[in-house]
């Protein structure tokens, strides 16, 4: 069966923070971000507590506690923030695009304004389900979304992946309960 459907900005910006997500090199990134910044802190209340001045290492202390608690929140909203631009920037041609999808016996077959393409079940490293998509995960480390709201067949294309899922043994991973943090 095809199904049709055509991807906007948000969908593709959901993509890229799924993706980042549940990259570990991002998550490093992130925590290591939040630990040097707290720690340069702590570093200049020291120094400042040692030149005698209790205000200033005060200050910095409460910097430290500050910035510790609150990036966390800046990375997120920095994060989203600059997937935003990049689909803007990278993807206005592939906006609104229509783009169907046919799953055949052996493989699947994508068809878009950029082009056709055939795509081997051994290709498929995985199918995250979220709450609002579906993405397959091809071995390259590209994906194909499927905003599952917009697929008029919805019902029968998830049947059709799962199905995909247990004969080709392709891992499901049900990412339902997934928010952007």
């Amino acid at each position: 069966m095809t199904h049709q459907f055509k991807l906007e900005e948000q969908d593709y910006h959901t993509h890229l923070l799924f993706t980042v997500s549940r990259s570990s090199s991002a998550i490093k990134m992130r925590n290591r971000v939040r630990y040097l910044i707290s720690i340069s802190m702590l570093i200049f209340s020291i120094i400042a507590f040692g030149n005698g001045s209790v205000g200033q290492g005060l200050y910095f202390i409460f910097l430290m506690l500050i910035s510790f608690t609150l990036m966390p929140l800046y990375t997120r909203w920095s994060y989203k923030k600059t997937y935003l631009k990049h689909v803007r920037k990278y993807y206005k041609e592939r906006m609104s695009e229509p783009t169907s999808v046919e799953i055949t016996s052996n493989h699947v077959m994508v068809k878009d304004s950029q082009g056709e393409s055939f795509i081997p079940f051994a290709d498929i490293d995985s199918i995250n389900e979220l709450k609002e998509y579906i993405f397959l995960k091809l071995e390259s480390g590209t994906s194909i979304i499927f905003p599952i709201e917009k697929i008029a067949k919805k019902n029968q294309l998830i049947e059709e992946l799962k199905k995909l899922s247990e004969k080709e043994d392709i891992l499901w991973v049900d990412e339902t309960n997934w928010v952007w943090k």
